[in-house]
């Protein structure tokens, strides 16, 4: 075992410590210290709004400087620990960009058992699950056009989806239970997913039971629509099956036809939209289901698949160690996306991460183009969609009970340009009450700065 090795096992042992029940993840000081309320002087109009009564009783966290020059302009509990909800999924992406690069794809291949012949095959085909987080019914039908024009015209089989590629887990740890797990932002993760593990329910949507049988309906119906008879049905592989043909033992970016195991024949490939391109999907509109197989990719290409949370949150602190000289002990991050309520990072170490991209030359393009613009894109609470906010801003916000957060980039008007974290934790009040205090206090800096 060479260093790098040692050190990538030492990373995931001390994460599967930190999960073992009984045993906190907390750092010890974030554990120990009052909520205090040490920082510099704030703006009055900044103290106005911490003393309103919808914040009574929460622990906050500010901070805000120049950029360039790093001048610092307000800071409260700066270096304390606070739940960042989906502020968490820049911390992931940034480290997925870093790993794996903007131009990353992800290929999930098709492939069959049987006989092919004039168009007919006689035996299964087969979907192997590698993680994609966009296989929308768009790309989907691309596919079975595809195959229908390839010459494919009856399936004498079944569609058998095998998503082995992950390790199973369908939610992240922590995840809160009950009615929410029916909601599209609580969709069980899968490396085999259809529209992002949801399912058309009334005039929304709602999260699917079982992701890779959803892929594997979906796309029969598609491949019907094409021209193809499917004369079987969608299902899991048979014990036999799983036997006969090898689950992904691999490591590395060699997804696609090449990963395909014998007995298995390669037909197609579908493409993904390239890893620069889906974090904005993944932050713009805070996709949490995207987040955690972006999270389960890095540690299947790093660590070898199956992918799991451990190994994909061992690849995030890699990056934060080795990029941003964040100590492990210093933070939590329990799943990919936020929505985790055991996530701790400080409004400094988001500070941190948004200064590194802003000078970074291979991840910092790509990060940042995927913060939304107040008001203009991406989903926004409604305080930032009207001047003096509008198109002003360029955030990653988070909500998860009792936790309201916000960072990014503040244009103010007088043409200064400030990096903040707003962090709100332990509130009672409701969260669009708590989003109107986030933008009272950007105006703030807006006009103040």
């Amino acid at each position: 075992m060479n260093g790098r090795t040692a050190n990538r096992s030492r990373l995931i042992g001390l994460l599967i410590v930190a999960t073992l029940p009984g045993v906190s993840a907390m750092p010890a000081a974030a554990q120990s210290a009052p909520p205090g309320t040490a920082g510099s002087p704030l703006p009055a109009a900044i103290e106005d709004v911490l003393h309103h009564p919808t914040l009574a009783g929460a622990r906050i966290g500010l901070l805000a400087q120049t950029v360039p020059g790093r001048e610092l302009l307000i800071s409260r509990n700066a270096q304390d620990a606070f739940a960042p909800a989906s502020v968490t999924k820049l911390f992931t992406t940034a480290a997925a960009l870093w790993k794996l690069g903007g131009h990353y794809v992800w290929r999930t291949p098709i492939a069959y058992r049987g006989v092919k012949q004039d168009g007919r095959l006689d035996g299964d085909l087969w979907i192997l699950g590698r993680g994609a987080p966009d296989l929308v019914e768009e790309r989907l039908w691309i596919a079975a056009q595809w195959l229908a024009e390839d010459g494919l015209t009856h399936i004498h089989g079944d569609i058998v989806v095998d998503d082995r590629y992950f390790d199973g887990a369908r939610y992240g740890t922590g995840w809160p239970g009950g009615r929410q797990v029916t909601e599209a932002y609580h969709a069980p993760i899968s490396a085999l997913m259809a529209n992002y593990a949801a399912q058309r329910d009334g005039d929304g949507w709602s999260a699917v039971d079982d992701p890779p049988l959803h892929f594997g309906t979906r796309f029969a119906a598609l491949l019907a629509k094409a021209g193809v008879t499917v004369l079987g049905i969608a299902r899991r592989p048979h014990d036999a099956e799983l036997a006969a043909v090898p689950g992904p033992d691999f490591r590395g970016t060699a997804v696609g036809r090449e990963s395909v195991p014998a007995p298995l024949v390669s037909l197609y490939d579908i493409t993904s939209e390239p890893l620069g391109r889906l974090v904005m999907d993944v932050n713009k509109f805070s996709n949490n289901v995207m987040a955690e197989t972006v999270l389960r990719t890095l540690g299947a290409v790093e660590y070898g698949a199956p992918g799991t949370d451990t190994k994909g949150l061992a690849v995030v602190t890699e990056f934060l160690q080795d990029q941003l000289q964040v100590p492990m002990a210093s933070y939590v991050q329990a799943d990919g996306s936020g929505l985790s309520p055991q996530n701790r990072f400080s409004p400094a170490q988001i500070v941190n991460l948004l200064e590194y991209a802003e000078r970074d030359f291979h991840v910092g393009p790509e990060l940042l183009s995927s913060l939304k613009i107040s008001g203009l894109d991406g989903w926004n609470p409604a305080p930032f969609n009207h001047e003096p906010l509008k198109g002003e801003l360029r955030v990653k916000s988070g909500h998860i009970r009792g936790v309201n957060a916000l960072g990014g980039f503040l244009h103010t008007e007088h043409d200064q340009l400030i990096v903040f974290a707003f962090m709100i934790n332990d509130h009672h009040a409701q969260q669009w009450e708590i989003d109107q205090r986030m933008a009272e206090m950007a105006v703030a800096l807006i006009r103040e700065f």
